[in-house]
């Protein structure tokens, strides 16, 4: 790829870590807008020791290849070279393929830190619902889109994150933290059409920009994908739900997800207190990233245990839901954890920052 302008060298944070990125400035304009309200982004080199991810620049000898394939993408090629902790971007070309891949690997250098700081992961999204911080427990195809999106759509809900919640006990028995991080959120196309209507939602694909959905469809049409899915980044996603994006939020309560079959399977109940633990475990995720955990990962045990205990110690539901009443259904949990999760006006005053919109301009 041929630079559109010399690269320059930015700093992103994050509530785990400081790292280096060095690219072009359109390239860091997009990366912005994608990663807030998540990460931020800022002019001037990173921190002395800090990793750097770079695009555009020939590695040294020695560095080693590091590829990442995902389905639907193209396989994505770096280089890394530990001993000066700095990542290349090697291929694909191109500043949509480049941006992806400066983020994805910035994105995996934060989180590694962040296990290492014994935040837990948990294949669950974390959505404000009613006012209250519930997590969205369940993996693939367990409908946690299509109930946050719902959600957001009857302005019920904030979306924090779509899947892959971190997760932190605060000081002093202050509760759970879930922080979410900056990713694409996967899509069924069903999803779409339910929530939007066919011409609406065909509309919207069209204007989504993420790189892979040039490929997506075909995988629907070849039948590795029952449903086929589409790509979202995170500012498309406020920008198509009229939304916000909040960066964390206090969780107050667990939901085990899953989708019903039949309309008479359908409805909530209680997880007994001596089941959280063992059930919540099921879904921790093993390593803080898919891809690229080659930055240090082995949590801080006693933090981890701490947090564990904190999200055992919370109110926990199961709650099975029919998809294609996906909208009645978010009104339904919501009047069932009015009922039964306990007033949490201490933890409404002690949100955490984050609640903001994401820009609709690209600051470079």
């Amino acid at each position: 790829m041929t630079p559109s302008a010399p690269a320059h060298r930015y700093t992103v944070r994050s509530h785990a870590e400081s790292t280096g990125l060095t690219c072009s400035p359109s390239v860091a304009g997009y990366i912005d807008r994608l990663a807030r309200p998540y990460l931020s982004l800022e002019r001037g080199p990173c921190p002395p020791g800090a990793w750097e991810v770079v695009a555009d620049t020939a590695p040294p000898a020695g560095a080693r290849p590091e590829t990442v394939t995902a389905q639907g993408e193209e396989s994505v090629h770096y280089a890394v070279d530990h001993a000066r902790r700095t990542l290349y971007h090697l291929a694909p070309r191109g500043e949509a393929w480049v941006t992806q891949s400066l983020l994805r690997a910035t994105r995996a250098i934060h989180r590694s830190a962040a296990s290492r700081q014994g935040m837990v992961f948990l294949h669950a999204g974390l959505v404000e619902l009613d006012g209250l911080g519930v997590a969205l427990v369940g993996g693939s195809r367990a409908g946690k889109t299509t109930f946050v999106m719902a959600s957001v759509l009857h302005a019920a809900g904030v979306m924090v994150c779509n899947d892959d919640v971190s997760l932190t006990a605060e000081p002093d028995g202050g509760g759970v933290l879930g922080v979410g991080w900056p990713r694409s959120v996967s899509v069924r196309l069903d999803t779409l059409d339910l929530l939007f209507g066919r011409e609406a939602a065909r509309a919207a694909r069209s204007s989504l920009t993420h790189p892979a959905n040039e490929t997506l469809g075909s995988l629907r049409a070849s039948g590795v994908e029952e449903h086929g899915t589409a790509l979202i980044y995170p500012w498309e996603y406020a920008a198509l739900l009229d939304t916000r994006i909040g960066r964390s939020a206090a969780v107050d309560a667990i939901v085990h997800l899953s989708l019903a079959d039949d309309p008479s399977q359908t409805g909530a109940a209680d997880v007994p207190p001596a089941e959280r633990a063992g059930l919540l475990e099921r879904h921790v995720l093993g390593l803080p990233n898919k891809h690229l955990n080659i930055f240090g990962h082995a949590p801080d045990a006693a933090a981890a245990g701490r947090t564990r205990d904190a999200l055992a110690a919370l109110p926990a539901f199961r709650f099975r839901y029919a998809f294609e009443d996906a909208s009645r259904e978010v009104a339904r949990l919501a009047g069932h954890l009015r009922t039964r999760v306990p007033a949490a006006s201490v933890r409404r005053g002690r949100r955490h920052g984050g609640q903001r919109s994401v820009p609709r301009a690209q600051p470079t």
